[in-house]
């Protein structure tokens, strides 16, 4: 089986322990693929859907490995067991990433492998404001690099972090490295705060105090790349 650039990065960030959860499983991919390469012994691949669990379902059937998959019809962490070292949340957006996270009470010890398709920043503020840290993180381009996706690798602390504009926009992890990937993405960044300065400008009524944050955000982010 070969993985996509950012499923390749979610299975290097799940890592390798016992019993691993797959929210939003789709077609279970990165469950089946954890397991049949040794990464884990048993693994859950969830979803809120009848039809994506039963697509779940027929793959992991096919790959005969009904023993050790189990598939749950669950909305977010619901009915997952606590017994997970690892819980991946991907491919969705980071409003229900957060609501996942923000409803789940027994999950408190297991690591987290987060891949917002949207609203990374917002999910970024919500780890800092309850009680997650954000051990790594990577970006990870696709499709040439059109699509550009944050993978986090996500640790419950249970004490709020500190946290400044740039650290939702750039956790402190991800400011520290240096490679293509990263710096495309602080230059999409850039590029979308400068076109809505630019629209801003263009207003009846003109906005300074937003414009003063815009530039202070950009100024920040070309220091970042």
């Amino acid at each position: 089986m070969t993985l996509s650039n950012r499923l390749q990065k979610i299975v290097e960030y799940a890592g390798k322990c016992a019993i691993v959860a797959d929210i939003g499983t789709d077609h279970a991919l990165v469950p089946v693929y954890l397991i049949e390469h040794g990464s884990f012994s048993h693994a859950y691949a969830c979803d809120i859907g009848e039809l994506p669990l039963s697509r779940a379902r027929e793959y992991v059937v096919a790959r005969s490995l009904t023993d050790k998959i189990d598939l749950l019809l669950s909305d977010g962490l619901e009915n997952v067991p606590s017994d997970c070292d690892v819980i991946i949340i991907a491919g969705m957006g980071g409003e229900l990433i957060r609501e996942i996270l923000r409803k789940d009470e027994q999950h408190r010890n297991s690591l987290f492998v987060l891949q917002p398709m949207t609203a990374v920043e917002e999910l970024r503020e919500f780890l800092y404001q309850n009680g997650y840290s954000i051990i790594d993180e990577d970006i990870v381009s696709e499709h040439g690099d059109a699509k550009l996706y944050s993978v986090m690798k996500v640790k419950k602390i249970n004490s709020k972090t500190d946290f400044s504009t740039l650290d939702t926009l750039l956790s402190p992890i991800l400011r520290k490295k240096k490679y293509k990937e990263k710096t495309l993405y602080v230059e999409k960044l850039i590029s979308k705060r400068k076109k809505i300065v630019e629209n801003i400008k263009k207003a009846k009524e003109i906005d300074l105090k937003y414009i003063e944050q815009l530039k202070t955000e950009i100024n920040e982010l070309e220091e970042c790349l």
